[in-house]
């Protein structure tokens, strides 16, 4: 079956990871979409049931957490093979083909009840990996990067995430994103990476200590010139 391009990017971006369990699919830098069962890949060329498709050097292996693998990338029997070793397709989020190449950063992300700006430029439909570490205090407790479950406050820099939690957003007027100790994913707009605790803005006498956050951030599948296998659940 034969999805416009367009109309699969749309539903890419309304939930990540929806084409999972109803079949492979490798999206073309040419427009072209290929939905099937993946076969194997191997000297350059992806097989699949409903066709083949020829690949064009490296790629790179986003996993669901968060970590990149880059090289030749090969796959037979449910299992992609880098030089850097083997991975079960389930724990595949992404498969890029093209300028993979990501920026990387590691942060301390204070309690201060303001935005970080990491300096790491973001576009939408990118890739975004956070891993997030640390304790802080706020003004109801110690709290890890994935917050105070219980706690919230309707004058947070992101009111619908708990107190405490990692936040993170795409430039100045990017929609927040809670991040938790661990996040990865498409970035939701263009811009710089900030990264926020989430407390009351300005925070208070109570408030202290920092997140150690790392982050990858790369092309996506969504970018001109990539090729992109998006692997269903086996």
């Amino acid at each position: 079956m034969n999805i416009p391009r367009h109309v699969l990017f749309a539903l890419l971006l309304m939930c990540s990871g929806c084409f999972r369990g109803t079949g492979d699919i490798l999206m073309l830098p040419d427009g072209g979409v290929i939905e099937g069962s993946l076969q194997s890949i191997a000297s350059g060329r992806a097989v699949f049931d409903t066709g083949t498709a020829d690949l064009s050097g490296e790629g790179r292996i986003w996993l669901s957490d968060g970590t990149t693998f880059s090289g030749d990338i090969s796959f037979s029997n449910g299992v992609f093979r880098t030089g850097s070793g083997e991975f079960p397709a389930d724990s595949v989020i992404l498969v890029l083909w093209g300028d993979t190449d990501v920026q990387t950063g590691s942060f301390q992300v204070g309690a201060t009840g303001e935005w970080l700006d990491t300096g790491i430029d973001l576009t939408a439909g990118g890739m975004i990996s956070i891993n997030a570490s640390g304790t802080v205090v706020t003004e109801t407790g110690t709290s890890t990067p994935m917050g105070q479950e219980r706690f919230s406050s309707s004058v947070a820099l992101v009111p619908g995430a708990t107190s405490g939690q990692l936040v993170l957003k795409a430039g100045e007027a990017g929609t927040p994103v809670a991040a938790g100790e661990s996040w990865v994913g498409e970035s939701p707009s263009s811009g710089s990476l900030m990264l926020a605790v989430n407390i009351p803005r300005r925070g208070s006498m109570e408030t202290g200590g920092f997140y150690t956050v790392r982050v990858t951030a790369g092309a996506g599948g969504r970018r001109r010139g990539i090729t992109a296998l998006y692997p269903a659940r086996r």
